[in-house]
């Protein structure tokens, strides 16, 4: 999560301005990709845009508020202030809640400009406010705590053997919600091209299968074309499509049963898909390299610093033992609660609200908008 929150900095500086005109350092890194047009399919002008929201939209968009350059620049240097602390594990639930509220925030000014990446950064930073280990290890904190000998906060219970820290698998709400987001992610990406209708993503796509569309512009991308030509592309068309559906339910289920190396075997394919993807497929670096990172989540505690206790017997009912126990801490319960909020009302988004094509009224579409069936159809 630490290395979601660099890539989460620059992400902030790269791709959003807001206001009557772009934020200059938008501009030094972009250039005019992303200058603020006033038209009805770009940002809005704040005379415009306000009329149309409703008191909540207003009440959560801290852009919205302001209209000057400089008023814009402070939001901005306080977003990369909180982006530079959650990165460090400095007062991580702090920034990591200012985090997501500015993020939001900013998004709710830009929302013509919202797309899988901001979705990524928008669930990784919902739920960093609530995984219990954010700065164990790699931390300004850690550092603090291990310089004026304190113990680990409440949420890790460790045994010293020696020089050896071990703890027990970590299991929260926030963990358990996070590894079935991940899970959705790829279903719901795996299956739109399962069920393409042009069957792009298919061996028998008719003219062309999508990988030799897309991976045709960077240099990998024409190294990998001279290395495999129009067949190979063709017979790893239809491999994308399994590892989205297969290495997800493999990692959970790995997790669940504690078969840490299947883990780490379905952790290594789906990252080495995205790797090939920033390699081959341009303008996707960064969302390769953040998708990367959601899959820290399934890694082992002892690849971090923390080796676990004893040869883990019955490593299955102690994890059945800790859904049932971790109801019972009061932020165990709060955390539970709120994310079930969040989760139901994102089903009630995709299944009964009609409020997709109403971003700039309400904040649901951003707030709630969770599909990931992206490159699902081989371009024409």
């Amino acid at each position: 999560m630490c290395i979601c929150m660099l890539l989460y900095l620059p992400n902030i500086l790269l791709t959003k301005n807001s206001g009557h005109s772009p934020l200059s350092i938008s501009v030094f890194f972009c250039h005019a990709a992303n200058k603020t047009n006033k038209t009805k399919n770009r940002t809005l002008p704040r005379h415009i845009l306000l009329p149309q929201t409703d008191d909540i939209y207003r009440a959560l968009c801290m852009h919205c508020g302001f209209g000057s350059l400089n008023a814009q620049r402070i939001l901005l240097s306080i977003q990369c202030l909180f982006a530079t602390t959650l990165s460090i594990g400095y007062y991580t639930r702090l920034s990591s809640i200012a985090s997501w509220l500015l993020y939001l925030s900013l998004t709710l000014r830009n929302t013509w400009l919202n797309f899988i990446l901001d979705r990524y950064f928008h669930y990784l930073l919902f739920y960093s406010m609530f995984l219990p280990s954010l700065d164990e290890v790699w931390s300004v904190n850690a550092y603090l705590r291990q310089r004026n000998q304190q113990q680990p906060s409440p949420s890790l219970k460790y045994q010293s053997y020696g020089k050896n820290r071990t703890t027990k698998t970590i299991i929260s709400p926030a963990i358990i919600a996070l590894k079935l987001q991940i899970l959705w992610i790829y279903m719901d990406a795996g299956y739109g091209k399962y069920s393409d209708p042009l069957q792009g993503w298919s061996f028998h796509a008719d003219p062309l299968p999508a990988l030799d569309t897309y991976a045709r512009h960077t240099l990998g991308a024409q190294y990998l074309y001279t290395l495999l030509g129009p067949f190979g592309l063709r017979l790893m068309t239809p491999t994308v499509v399994y590892a989205e559906l297969g290495c997800p339910i493999v990692a959970l289920l790995g997790s669940w049963l504690g078969w840490h190396k299947v883990v780490q075997v379905a952790v290594a394919l789906i990252c080495s898909l995205h790797v090939g993807i920033a390699l081959t497929v341009r303008n996707t670096v960064l969302l390769s390299l953040v998708a990367c990172v959601a899959w820290a989540v399934y890694l082992p505690p002892s690849l971090f610093g923390h080796e676990e206790s004893g040869k883990q017997q019955k490593q299955q009912r102690q994890q059945q033992n800790a859904i049932i126990k971790m109801i019972t801490n009061k932020y165990d319960l709060l955390t539970l609660i709120t994310i079930a909020v969040f989760v139901s009302g994102s089903v009630w988004f995709e299944t009964i609200a009609k409020q997709c094509d109403q971003s700039m009224e309400h904040i649901w579409s951003t707030l709630l908008h969770n599909r990931w069936n992206v490159f699902v159809g081989a371009e024409e």
